[in-house]
């Protein structure tokens, strides 16, 4: 009997499982294996939007989509390229490396549409998905929904479940700031950044703005807000973590990053917001403040979700984890770069996650597996969530069957073993270790520098982790394109890491020098792309036409200069030479700081393939 799949959303997650299901039944055909066609799951998606696309939706009808109107990619668009339908397939040109996200949203379409025009035609637009329940003595899931423009009501049963709405769902905003500007009388704007649209301009040119936040949607607005003549504007970091604390230059003399502190109260008559470093016991008072806008990121929309589907959302994580109590006993951390400075800290509660959610096993919630979770976890969302796709359709079809919870938990403890041995991902995750990293490393450390080599290795460190449970997830679900292994990361997956913190840290820390001649102008996106280049083409990306701070438009023309013709004839060869040049380019990692992880870091069925 046809196994029947409710997907809750048509952002990239509920694309990407159409487009496997799309190429998997393509395949068997092509065999002329019409059994198996017939055996495959059927999927029903309902998306609240009225097209696919989730949040690279340019078309910001009220409630379609709650992402900020500045959003341009904050990686190297090489990094998120598909191995079936590549940029020049699509643009038939050489691009830039960062790409606003209505050419992104168009090649995802592009792809998914590529062999099935009617790929989409069966989604149910325009629905909103009320509930979701699971009945125990029928063993399925009963979703309800109502469609947004007759407002008719209809309940269906599935046998399976998939949560694709995405990361970005409703706005966070954290209360306690938004009632001291409240009870304070502050007199200008208040917003969260899913409410900035194409009236931003009227918000900030000849204003003053405070963004509070410091993560990539703030370092998208500042740089809109520049482009659009804001007159100054100051972004409270209470983390001195984020993006916007990493970039060592802002253009136009006109930003102001406030490191460790929060908003405490309001002045002048409502005008004046009083900010406080309750460390260091210093306030001040930003003045003549126009428009507040909170950069605070999104909570998941799991509301239709009955409570014993949903993930936990607070801390601490991992607590029902036996094996981990008895694994933080005489447990230590591998030397790495701040072994010196910060010693042997014990392991303490898991206040967060990164790649490894303790509730689910691979995208499968543990207490009911038929449950599943589409969730972006590294700095290249789209390829991941591409990979779970497969991960999950391997799931559906049968080809992967799930091991027992039990084994499930010891999966991913080795993996959160793995994770608490890199010092970036265990200072977010571990609150004994990040409050000992904040408590020892003062604003003087080399951390805390522009630049340093150390941090630089650190960051390859992160991200080659990251790469290689992708890798081990692209071998197990027969992914058709490799990274290398668990074990041993490709070429090609060097390339990407090594672009990704080119993108990173080169662009924001190195390339960015305050006062130099460039800096009245210069962002991170004018960064030199030379080293930059298609795994899958070889393709080089070009610079924007101009500066990016004098681009006007978001179309090829409007963002490239005069294309140069692609060599598609020669490409093997360029490909190589590029890859070549690429690789040659690529620094050797610390080797101080994964030698244990090397020698048995990967799962019995990776090990296998290897």
């Amino acid at each position: 009997m046809t196994c029947t799949v409710a997907i809750i959303g048509c952002g990239p997650g509920g694309m990407f499982i159409q487009h496997a299901l799309a190429l998997r039944k393509k395949q068997l055909q092509d065999e002329g294996n019409l059994a198996a066609v017939a055996s495959l799951p059927q999927l029903t998606c309902f998306e609240r939007g009225s097209s696919p696309g989730g949040v690279w939706r340019a078309d910001r009808n009220a409630g379609e989509t709650n992402m900020y109107e500045a959003l341009f990619t904050n990686g190297p668009k090489e990094t998120i390229e598909f191995f079936d339908y590549t940029f020049d397939e699509h643009f038939s040109r050489a691009l830039p490396t960062f790409l606003p996200r209505s050419l992104i949203l168009e090649y995802m379409l592009a792809r998914c549409t590529k062999h099935d025009q009617k790929i989409f035609d069966d989604v149910k637009f325009n629905t909103s998905v009320e509930s979701v329940t699971f009945n125990e003595e029928k063993g399925k899931f009963v979703v309800q929904t109502i469609d947004l423009k007759t407002q008719i009501v209809m309940e269906d049963m599935f046998d399976k479940c998939i949560w694709a709405a995405g990361d970005n769902g409703k706005p966070s905003i954290p209360k306690s700031i938004a009632n001291t500007l409240s009870s304070g009388g502050f007199k200008g704007m208040v917003m969260h950044s899913a409410a900035t649209g194409a009236d931003f301009d009227q918000l900030v040119c000849g204003k003053k703005i405070l963004l509070v936040g410091d993560s990539y949607s703030a370092e998208d607005l500042t740089l809109m807000a520049i482009k659009l003549g804001v007159k100054s504007v100051d972004i409270l970091s209470r983390s001195a973590w984020g993006v916007a604390c990493d970039t060592a230059s802002w253009p136009r003399n006109c930003v102001e990053v406030h490191k460790e502190y929060a908003i405490v109260g309001v002045s002048d008559g409502g005008r004046g917001i009083v900010i406080e470093n309750e460390e260091e016991e210093d306030q001040m008072t930003l003045n003549d403040i126009d428009t507040v806008i909170f950069c605070t990121g999104y909570i998941m929309n799991m509301h239709m979700l009955d409570p014993s589907l949903r993930l936990k959302d607070e801390g601490p994580f991992f607590s029902d984890y036996e094996e981990l109590h008895k694994q933080k006993m005489g447990w230590k951390m591998t030397k790495n770069h701040l072994s010196k400075d910060l010693g042997e800290v014990p392991i303490g509660n898991i206040v967060s996650y990164n790649t490894i959610c303790p509730d689910l096993y691979r995208g499968h919630l543990l207490s009911n597996p038929n449950m599943m979770f589409m969730m972006g976890r590294l700095d290249a969302p789209l390829l991941d969530l591409d990979v779970q796709a497969w991960l999950l359709l391997a799931h559906l079809t049968g080809d992967i069957t799930l091991p027992s919870e039990k084994d499930m938990k010891r999966f991913n403890l080795q993996a959160l073993m793995y994770e608490l041995q890199d010092p970036y991902i265990r200072a977010e995750i571990d609150k004994n270790y990040g409050e000992h990293w904040d408590d020892s490393l003062d604003d003087d450390h080399w951390m805390y520098q522009f630049g340093d080599k150390r941090e630089r290795e650190m960051e390859t460190n992160t991200l080659t982790l990251q790469y290689r449970f992708l890798a081990r997830d692209m071998i197990d679900s027969s992914y058709p394109f490799d990274l290398g292994t668990y074990k041993k990361l490709n070429g090609k997956a060097k390339a990407v890491v090594e672009m990704s913190v080119v993108s990173g840290f080169d662009f924001h820390s190195v390339q960015l020098v305050e006062g130099s001649r460039d800096s009245s102008w210069k962002t991170f996106r004018d960064g030199n792309p030379s080293n930059i280049c298609s795994i899958m083409t070889g393709t080089k990306a070009v610079p924007f036409k101009c500066h990016w701070l004098d681009l006007e438009g978001d179309g090829v023309d409007d963002i490239c200069g005069t294309p140069a013709p692609l060599n598609l004839k020669g490409k093997g060869k360029s490909k190589a030479t590029a890859m070549k040049k690429m690789l040659q380019a690529i620094r050797p990692p610390c080797v101080t700081s994964r030698a244990h992880v090397d020698e048995d870091g990967r799962d019995a069925k990776a090990a296998a393939t290897e």
